[in-house]
């Protein structure tokens, strides 16, 4: 039975604004991970109590603003087309079409603009942490100084009279911006996986196989490559570039995603868990100080317990010195 109160508006135009009232609602859902992971990462900042540890605090509470900004501006417009100008000629389709310059609006793509530049600037400092190379960063750091240019000029065209996220014109800036930022995402992506993996190797060399799982496991490949931030990524330009309706769903969502993915690699950082330029070296140290019994030892034991590791910050914590049993299990931690 046909529903009487159904709105006469083609399939394609109804999809259309389903999709950018449900996309909102995505980025709020992504948004509750957000606040957990920003108080999560703000709470070890501040209980290790390193000086230093002030940057990446401003860091995270920058990136967490600037999204709680991007959201509040979407519920915003969504609250206009829907609720407060429901009257606007041609109704809330017409609206999301033709109000897209307003100055809130505009802020919100700038903001999340922003949030991107930021969300990459971390991804290859953290690829220069752990090659510890300033070639390994060159072709990165132009990409980015590109995708800033082509991201700046696609706000400004964004913002001219009668322009939108979607009109051929923005085309001409918005799907480069997103094509390098894409790029750039997989390639650094690559990067860290590539570098991980051989880490992994050299660590198991020193320490056994059942050393680093708790770094080299799944979960921690997702987390200390930004996975999630360049699979969202690919699946929006893909969508985008095709002019796929589909893509309005993940506008508000990768917002969130880049705050959240540079916040974990900070948690994983401040919990002694993430992997630095020196962890090789430091692990061949370890094993050397400790010797073929200490390594022995501290082999037995993580082949004993299975789901534990030794702890990164362990390499750090005993530099120069021979570790007693007492110390050698104050060294396991659980993944």
């Amino acid at each position: 039975m046909p529903n009487p109160f159904a709105t006469q508006e083609p399939p394609a135009a109804l999809w259309f604004e389903q999709a950018n009232n449900a996309a909102v609602y995505l980025g709020a859902i992504a948004y509750g991970m957000h606040i957990l992971v920003f108080f999560t990462c703000a709470y070890y900042l501040l209980h290790e109590k390193n000086k230093n540890n002030w940057r990446w605090l401003i860091f995270i509470f920058v990136l967490f603003s600037l999204a709680t900004c991007n959201l509040a501006f979407n519920v915003h417009f969504n609250e206009l087309a829907w609720i407060d100008d429901r009257n606007y000629p041609g109704g809330p389709l017409m609206f999301i079409l033709e109000q897209q310059t307003l100055p809130f609006n505009i802020a919100g793509n700038a903001v999340t603009i922003v949030i991107t530049f930021m969300a990459d600037a971390l991804l290859i400092y953290r690829v220069h942490i752990l090659y510890n190379k300033w070639w390994a960063i060159l072709v990165p750091i132009l990409m980015w100084l590109a995708s800033i240019a082509t991201g700046i000029l696609f706000t400004v065209q964004a913002a001219l009279p009668n322009s939108s996220l979607w009109a051929n014109s923005t085309l001409n800036f918005s799907v480069p911006f997103f094509s390098l930022a894409m790029a750039l995402s997989i390639l650094l992506t690559g990067m860290l996986v590539l570098r991980l993996l051989y880490m992994r190797r050299e660590i198991t060399k020193v320490l056994g196989p059942h050393h680093g799982k708790a770094y080299t496991g799944i979960a921690a490949m997702m987390l200390e490559t930004a996975a999630p931030y360049g699979i969202f990524s690919f699946i929006f330009i893909v969508l985008y570039a095709k002019k796929n309706t589909a893509a309005n769903l993940f506008i508000p969502l990768l917002s969130q995603v880049e705050g959240i993915t540079p916040m974990l690699i900070i948690l994983r950082v401040s919990r002694g868990r993430a992997w630095s330029g020196d962890t090789v070296t430091e692990a061949i140290k370890f094993s050397n100080n400790n010797g073929s019994s200490g390594s022995s030892t501290a082999g037995d034991s993580g082949r004993r317990k299975g789901t534990h590791e030794v702890s990164l910050m362990t390499f750090k914590a005993m530099p120069g010195t021979v570790p007693d049993m007492e110390s050698v299990g104050s060294a396991v931690s659980a993944i």
